[in-house]
Parts: C-alpha cells; structure tokens; sequence
C-alpha cells in the first residue's frame, strides 16, 4: 500500500508548513499540499473531489487540515467513509514529522493516534515549565 500525505489549510499555511518540514527532513515526494482560498482556488469542491478520485485502489492518503469545523475539513469530511483516507485535523509541525517519520508503520490507525499523542504533548506553555525546572533546582 502506497501512502500520501496531504497537507489543506487556509491560505498558504499548507505550503510554509511544508517548507518547514522538508527544511528538517528533505524534500518528501509522497507530501502535497491543497492552499484553499487563494489565487486560482476560489472554492474547494472541485479539487477536494479531483483528489480524491485520483486515489489508485493500491493508495491510502492522511489529510491534514487546519481547523475542525472549517470549510476544507468540512468537504473532507465527506469522503472519511473510503476505506483508504484518513482525516486529521489541526495540523502542526510535531503531528507531520511524526507521520512522515513513520509512514510505512502498517498499522496507520495506530500511526495517526501515536502521532497526535506526540504532538499533543508538544503544545506546552514554556512559562510554566521554566518555573517548573526552578522548582526541581530548588529542592536539590
């Protein structure tokens, strides 16, 4: 089974995410990116439908989109019934790498749920833990 990861955000977040992630591991053929609303992509049907229907019988495709509730994970929403996509949304820098890393793990459900775990537990407030380290340097 061949895997692709599709990278649908508002704007260009989903190219200068992109950037980001292959700026740390190299350029990825198998990640694509759909950049809603801008030039030339004035409405999401369409392209949602165009790619989808692409999808070979041998594929499976993970989407990444910015908010739950928007517009372009609304329209994905409705294709989560094929056996070969999976949807995410809130995407971020830790939740990609840890797909990309792992991408040919078998088990992709399990792939999802560990990599958002991970990237759960990225999304910390740094005040917090710098008084939690003088706390921990005190006691010694």
């Amino acid at each position: 089974m061949t895997r692709k990861l599709l990278i649908a955000t508002h704007g260009t977040f989903a190219e200068g995410i992109k950037s980001s992630l292959e700026l740390i591991i190299g350029k990825q053929d198998f990640i694509h990116v759909l950049c809603a609303y801008t030039e030339g992509i004035s409405e999401i049907k369409k392209p949602i439908k165009n790619i989808i229907s692409s999808l070979k019988p041998d594929e499976e495709i993970i989407i990444a989109t910015d908010l739950l509730g928007g517009s372009i994970n609304n329209e994905f929403m409705n294709y989560i019934s094929f056996p070969n996509v999976h949807l995410i949304c809130g995407v971020n820098l830790p939740l990609l790498l840890e797909i990309v890393l792992n991408i040919q793990n078998e088990n992709i459900e399990k792939l999802i749920g560990d990599s958002i775990k991970i990237a759960q537990e990225q999304i910390q407030y740094c005040n917090c833990l710098l008084e939690k380290n003088r706390e921990i340097s005190e006691a010694f």
